[in-house]
C-alpha cells in the first residue's frame, strides 16, 4: 500500500479514456484492429469503479448513510423524507452491472485464456477476481434483494435476464467464495500493482475472502441457520485466517487528482448538502465518545452541532449554517473507502459468540471491536479502555449500537447491520415528514430496469421500499 498513489497515478489514463471519449470510440475504432486492455488494469478500473459508486454520494451520502441517520440534509432534503424515485436508482445500477462488474468478468475471460500464465499465478489472479466480485454482489443483493445473478453478464445468451431470489444468491456467492478460497496460494502472486487493495499480497487477500464468508453467513443465519453458521464456523476456524489488525484492513486508497479522488472529497468541493445528524451527535455525546471529534466539525461557533433528521427543506436550510459538517480527515482526496475492517471482523465474531453460533469470548472480542475503531479513527488504546469502562458490554443491543457508530461513513454495510441487527426500530426515527410509513428496507428497483427489462423485473412482483430482505426475518 505504500506505493498506492504511484499505481493510481500509473493507470490514471485507463480509468477515463473510456468515460471521456464514448462518442469518439464509436467513430473511430477500427473493428480490425482492436485493442485489448490486460486483465491486470480491467482489474483496477474496477476495483475503482466498484468502491466509488460505494463510497460515493448516490448510494452512501443520499441513500445509505441517510437511511442509518449518519447524515442529515442540509437542503434539498427529499431524499432523508424517502421520497425516491426509481430514476433516482439507474445510475447505480447501471455502474454496478455495466461498469466494475462488467470490468471483471473481462478481466477473469482474459485471465483465463492467458497462456502465458502459471497456473498458480493465473488461479490467485482468478481467486481475486472472485472475491471482488462476490464483494461487490453482495452490496448490489442487499441494497435491493432479488437481483440478475445466475444470467447476468451474459447477454448473448441472456438479452433479458433473470431475477434470482436473494436467497439463491446468497447460496451461490457461498459456492463463488469458497471455489476462490481454495485457488488461493500465498506462496505465489496474482495480481500486483494492478491490486489497489492489498498491492498483491494474496495472505490478504485469503483472510479478506475468509472474513467475506464470515459476513455472509452471518448475514443469513437468521434465514437460513444451518448453511450460515456453518459458513461462520469454516470461517473462524480457516488456517488462512481473519482479518485481525487495522493494518489488514480491505481499503480502496484513492488518488489526489480530483477525477480519481475519494467521494466525499469531490462532493465537498462542489456541493455542501449534508452535515452529521442529531441523533449521532446526541448519542456520542451522552455515551462521552471520543470518536465525535473524529466524525464531525466545529461549526461557527466552535461546537459540535447536529442537524435534525427528516425535515423538510426549508427547515433544514434554516439551520444550516449552524449545524456540523463531517471532519475534514474524511473529506481528504486520498482518504481511502473501507471495503472491510478488523472492527467488523470482531464484531462478528462477538456476535458469533454471543448467540453461540461459533466461538467463545463474545465480551472480549467487542471490546477488541470498539478498540479497533477508536484506533482506527486516530484514538488511542486508552482512550478505547477509558470508553468500555463507562460502556461496559451488554450482549447483542451493544453490538448493535457500536457496530452502528463504528460503521460511520460506510453507509450501506451500516444499513445492512442496522436492519438485520433491528438498529432502525430501535434506534432511530421515522421523520414526521416522511412520505412513507417505515424506514426504508430497500431501494426501488431503477427505472432503467423497469424499463430494459420489463418481463424479469415483473416476476418479482413489487417494488417497494418496505418489503423485508429475505434474511431480515426479525
Amino acid at each position: 500500500m505504500k506505493n498506492i498513489n504511484k499505481i493510481i497515478s500509473s493507470l490514471l489514463l485507463l480509468f477515463f479514456v473510456a468515460a471521456c471519449t464514448d462518442d469518439f470510440e464509436e467513430i473511430n475504432t477500427d473493428p480490425n484492429n482492436p485493442t485489448e486492455v490486460p486483465a491486470e488494469n480491467l482489474f483496477t478500473q474496477a476495483q475503482f469503479a466498484l468502491a466509488d459508486r460505494m463510497w460515493g454520494r448516490a448510494m452512501n451520502f443520499e441513500f445509505g448513510m441517510l437511511m442509518v441517520q449518519h447524515f442529515s440534509q442540509n437542503e434539498y432534503a427529499e431524499d432523508s423524507r424517502y421520497n425516491q424515485q426509481p430514476s433516482g436508482f439507474s445510475a447505480s445500477w447501471q455502474s454496478f452491472y455495466a461498469g466494475g462488474l462488467i470490468d471483471l468478468e473481462e478481466a477473469k475471460a482474459i485471465t483465463e485464456n492467458n497462456e502465458g500464465l502459471a497456473d498458480a499465478v493465473r488461479k490467485n489472479r482468478l481467486a481475486q477476481i472472485a472475491i471482488t466480485r462476490v464483494w461487490a454482489l453482495q452490496i448490489v443483493t442487499d441494497i435491493w434483494g432479488d437481483v440478475p445473478y445466475s444470467e447476468a453478464f451474459n447477454p448473448e445468451e441472456f438479452p433479458n435476464p433473470a431475477y434470482d431470489s436473494q436467497e439463491a444468491i446468497y447460496t451461490g456467492l457461498l459456492a463463488e467464495l469458497n471455489a476462490a478460497i481454495a485457488l488461493i496460494n500465498t506462496d505465489e502472486a496474482g495480481f500486483g500493482s494492478g491490486d489497489i487493495i492489498y498491492g498483491g499480497d494474496m495472505e490478504l487477500w485469503g483472510k479478506f475472502a475468509n472474513s467475506l464468508k464470515l459476513k455472509i453467513g452471518m448475514r443469513m443465519s437468521d434465514a437460513n441457520s444451518s448453511v450460515g453458521n456453518a459458513a461462520v464456523t469454516e470461517a473462524l476456524n480457516s488456517s488462512l485466517g481473519l482479518i485481525s489488525s487495522n493494518d489488514e484492513n480491505a481499503l480502496f486508497t484513492f488518488n489526489a487528482d480530483q477525477r480519481i479522488a475519494n467521494p466525499f472529497y469531490v462532493d465537498a468541493i462542489t456541493r455542501d448538502d449534508f452535515c452529521v445528524s442529531e441523533i449521532l451527535v446526541t448519542s456520542l455525546k451522552d455515551n462521552g465518545d471520543p470518536r465525535l471529534d473524529e466524525f464531525a466539525k466545529p461549526n461557527s461557533n466552535g461546537n459540535i452541532v447536529g442537524l435534525p433528521y427528516g425535515l423538510t427543506d426549508a427547515e433544514s436550510f434554516q439551520l444550516k449554517s449552524v449545524s456540523s459538517r463531517p471532519a475534514d480527515d474524511i473529506r481528504e482526496a486520498t482518504a481511502p473507502a473501507k471495503l472491510m475492517t478488523y472492527a467488523e471482523v470482531e464484531f462478528f465474531k462477538a456476535e458469533a459468540a454471543e448467540r453461540n453460533i461459533a466461538g467463545s469470548g463474545a465480551e472480549a472480542s467487542y471490546n477488541n471491536a470498539v478498540e479497533a475503531s477508536m484506533l482506527d479513527w486516530g484514538l488511542t488504546s486508552a482512550d478505547a479502555a477509558s470508553y468500555l469502562a463507562a460502556n461496559p458490554y451488554a450482549g447483542i443491543s451493544s453490538i448493535a449500537y457500536e457496530k452502528w457508530v463504528a460503521l460511520y461513513t460506510q453507509g450501506l454495510e451500516a444499513w445492512a447491520e442496522s436492519r438485520r441487527l433491528e438498529f432502525d426500530d430501535t434506534y432511530l426515527t421515522l421523520p414526521e415528514a416522511a412520505v412513507i410509513g417505515d424506514i426504508p428496507v430497500r431501494a426501488l428497483y431503477p427505472s432503467v430496469e423497469l424499463e430494459a427489462n420489463t418481463e424479469s423485473f415483473e416476476a418479482v412482483g413489487f417494488n417497494n421500499m418496505t418489503t423485508n430482505m429475505w434474511w431480515d426475518v426479525n
